[in-house]
């Protein structure tokens, strides 16, 4: 029957790659190449902070506004940190349900009464302020346990205090007797509503300190990476010199959920390129029951994956918190258009030439892939004129990735196909099953299968003398 208009047109395509196939694979060489090594520079954004709303919008106007204002210059110079001691970081809530919080774990080794804890609690603020990366958090600030030395130290002179007379057996600063150390802090907190040592039963259970560090939401992540290990650093050495009683302290900062939070983000991304590279090396083996095809086809995925973040670098992007939420969602439509591609190319049986299983395929899947293309560019178009910044980088990621998805399949995988493509596609993988079915079938030793049962009848009949 005479071909329909689109079938012409693929059939004249087909013949045009299969003249040009050589050159038009160096080409995709070259670019495959290029791809990859633009793709690779690919890196984390100056500011962890994200925008929903695109420049110019009010909220935005004032959000830029607010951080020049003085009071934000002031108040927002760095990140609050929390140093605990007696407690251990973890998370005892419910994953599922946000509204379950966590409870306290708390550390049973801390011992802050015993004498050498105090005297490492008491140095610790000081030897912590003189690193250049921990700030105080405001100007006169001072860590519970000075403020407690400094309190014993006036009511011993004074003797002004019945809370000190009562608990404090006459102590004249830190250390002190620690027989009498639990009650005597938790006399001072009281007495300067401090809240910042927790007791139970008349026993300490954790202190925690303050500080600041000098990086902030908006800082580049690199910085942020660099202060965050060298906090780490320097508690993991203090941790090794530090008495029993006060050795597993740990920080925490609402800055470092959110420079984690876009560290597991980036591991996703990442993640997700090798996840969709491998299923879908699975699932092209087994739809095309070829080894050869699936190389191929592993191939001009990489092609699509590395030509698709290539674009995203040139558009002057970064991989933020929202465009690794994209990638992950995106990175599986690379795939499609090549494994319906390589379905198509298996279906003749027997020994067929790659040139006309190529050809093949290119005419008889190309409409509905070209169809399913033209569905999700007129989808991606329209959010591109979304207000919301996540719906437009989302419309351009899925854009970008339909658009090399398309060349990968009916540029690179039918001419690498048409130049490397197998005649029997399936015959090695289908002579591998055939085989081991058969051998599973084999008929047991020393019984004989129902029809050679009959032939050997006919024969020992035939030949029987009588």
């Amino acid at each position: 029957s005479e071909m329909s208009f689109i079938h012409r047109i693929l059939s004249t395509y087909a013949d045009l790659l299969q003249r040009f196939r050589w050159l038009i694979l160096g080409i995709c060489a070259v670019g495959i190449a290029v791809c990859i090594y633009f793709g690779l520079t690919l890196s984390l954004p100056d500011s962890s902070n994200v925008r929903l709303l695109p420049e110019g919008h009010p909220f935005e106007n004032h959000f830029m506004w607010k951080k020049v204002r003085l009071s934000e210059a002031l108040f927002s110079s760095g990140a609050f940190i929390q140093i605990h001691f007696g407690l251990i970081p973890g998370d005892t809530g419910n994953p599922n349900n946000p509204d379950e919080l966590s409870k306290l774990i708390l550390d049973e080794t801390f011992e802050p009464s015993a004498s050498d804890s105090q005297e490492y609690l008491l140095n610790y603020c000081s030897d912590l302020f003189a690193q250049d990366f921990a700030n105080l958090p405001y100007g006169d600030y001072e860590c519970p346990i000075n403020v407690f030395d400094n309190w014993l130290q006036s009511k011993s002179l004074n003797q002004d205090s019945d809370l000190y007379k009562e608990n404090c057996n006459d102590a004249t600063g830190v250390p002190m007797n620690p027989e009498y150390f639990d009650a005597c802090i938790i006399a001072w907190s009281q007495d300067a509503q401090d809240k910042s040592v927790l007791a139970d039963r008349g026993v300490v259970k954790t202190i925690t300190f303050k500080a600041k560090a000098d990086v902030r939401i908006d800082t580049p992540h690199s910085k942020i990476d660099e202060t965050w290990n060298a906090w780490e650093d320097w508690f993991i050495a203090q941790s090794s010199i530090a008495p029993a009683g006060a050795n597993k302290p740990f920080n925490s900062a609402e800055l470092w959920w959110w420079y984690d939070t876009n560290e597991q983000m980036v591991k996703t991304a990442t993640g997700a390129v090798g996840i969709a590279l491998a299923f879908s090396a699975v699932i092209v083996l087994v739809s095309s029951r070829s080894f050869t095809l699936t190389l191929l086809s592993f191939g001009c995925i990489l092609y699509v994956l590395a030509a698709t973040t290539a674009s995203l670098v040139a558009l002057g992007w970064d991989l933020g918190f929202l465009e690794s939420i994209c990638f992950a969602i995106l990175v599986g439509i690379s795939c499609d258009f090549i494994i319906h591609f390589g379905h198509a190319y298996i279906h003749q049986k027997g020994s067929v030439s790659k040139e006309i299983r190529s050809k093949f395929a290119l005419i008889h899947m190309g409409p509905s892939i070209l169809a399913a293309a033209v569905t999700t560019f007129a989808s991606s178009i329209m959010m591109l004129f979304c207000r919301i910044v996540f719906f437009t980088k989302f419309a351009m990621i899925l854009f970008m990735t339909i658009l090399h998805a398309t060349i990968g399949s009916f540029v690179v995988y039918i001419v690498l196909t048409t130049i490397f493509g197998p005649a029997e596609p399936t015959k090695l993988i289908d002579g591998l099953v055939a085989r081991v079915f058969k051998k599973g079938q084999e008929a047991p030793e020393g019984i004989v299968p129902e029809e050679e049962k009959i032939l050997h009848d006919e024969h020992t009949t035939a030949t029987d003398p009588k």
